[in-house]
């Protein structure tokens, strides 16, 4: 091909997508691409159309193969409102960052499972479908943990494997190194599918079945409000409080926990952590909540945590295993076209080190294993 000619299905709103998912600045993407920055920005915006050399210089940049920005598949979009699970003070290009990441990763998977004739569950009979914000009582998020339970007979135990469940759902479940983001999880709707992505990075497998149960509490009671609702702060917080609630009483319910809280000291409940798969602070916490534990009984609880720097890292918290995502692992091994992947991102144009921290390697799918969910590193 000709460097010198113009290229007219050029996608400048996917180039500026790519920019902003690395971080990138006008200004930065001149300096590694030697595209200058005022080009890049009308580039973007429709206004010229770039050489091949220029499509090449910015892929190589942007670490994507030329063919991601020329080829004709378009980045799902988000609908609705999004819910993060974030640090206090995350900068709102970080949680952007995230949401983008997530996008990448519907892309391929909505690919994925076209080929694979794969369905979403897109609309949950039980879950609230007011549109219109309105505090939740106890009692109601009790009810709804316990649908959840009912509908796959887990009875009143610890749930086994609560990735599992979530894809049981219908949803789609990302890991994902959100270190550099801040973000412990988000949930968001894309192309009518709900995802729910959670950071893997230095995170026990206890926090993250927290996390996983947090957010899928957001989709049961929180998903039908609009998106300006959710972004008022007052509403927020309520909404982040009652997610948290959702997902101690799916995790533990009153009657399980109630049968096996036979003694409170802290020696007990760490033998409870490793039966519930639940944190010891979470453990205190729900415990509280049913009155299993008094008041001063947790306030001594809470003084051994923080005595013994338990905050951040607990007991158990590495010999307790990270359930990782499987649905499409399953789906993959039952079509047992273990290459498909590859081709998907080669057709979407996709470098096998574009993400950081998303993987398929676990899947043993060959040479160039795709680059979607969390492997085990």
């Amino acid at each position: 091909m000709n460097n010198s000619r113009k290229l007219n299905n050029f996608k400048g709103h996917k180039l500026r997508f790519l920019r902003n998912l690395r971080g990138e600045t006008l200004e930065s993407l001149d300096k590694k691409s030697n595209v200058r920055s005022q080009k890049i920005s009308r580039i973007e915006l429709n206004e010229c159309v770039p050489s091949f050399d220029e499509i090449r210089s910015l892929s190589n940049a942007l670490q994507v193969s030329p063919l991601f920005l020329l080829n004709d598949d378009q980045v799902p979009t988000t609908g609705g409102a999004i819910f993060y699970r974030k640090l206090q003070r995350t900068p709102k290009k970080d949680f952007e960052r995230a949401e983008l990441k997530t996008r990448i990763f519907a892309l391929l998977d909505q690919k994925l499972s076209e080929k694979l004739h794969l369905s979403y569950q897109d609309y949950i009979s039980f879950a609230n479908h007011d549109e219109i914000f309105n505090m939740l009582d106890d009692e109601y998020i009790e009810n709804m943990a316990l649908c959840v339970r009912s509908q796959f007979k887990l009875g009143d135990g610890p749930i086994s494997n609560m990735t599992l469940l979530i894809e049981r759902l219908g949803i789609r479940v990302l890991f994902a190194d959100f270190s550099n983001e801040h973000i412990d999880a988000l949930t968001v709707k894309i192309n009518d599918h709900f995802y729910i992505a959670v950071n893997s990075k230095n995170i026990s497998s206890v926090r993250m079945r927290f996390n996983l149960a947090h957010e899928l509490g957001h989709v049961l009671l929180h998903s039908y409000y609009s998106e300006q609702e959710v972004k008022k702060s007052s509403v927020r917080k309520v909404i982040e409080a009652e997610a948290n609630y959702f997902a101690g009483a799916l995790l533990m319910p009153v009657k399980g926990l109630a049968l096996d809280m036979i003694a409170v000291n802290m020696s007990y409940i760490k033998k409870l952590k490793k039966h519930w798969k639940a944190s010891i602070q979470a453990i205190v916490y729900r415990g509280e909540q049913i009155n299993l534990i008094t008041s001063q009984q947790a306030l001594f609880l809470r003084q051994t945590i923080a005595r013994n720097s338990w905050r951040k890292k607990e007991p158990y918290d590495d010999e307790i295993p990270i359930e990782y995502p499987s649905f499409l692992k399953s789906a993959l091994r039952y079509k047992g076209d273990n290459q498909l992947p590859q081709k998907i991102q080669e057709e979407v144009g996709i470098h096998d080190d574009f993400f950081d921290g998303l993987s398929f390697s676990d899947l043993n799918l060959g040479k160039g294993s795709l680059m979607l969910l969390n492997s085990r590193r």
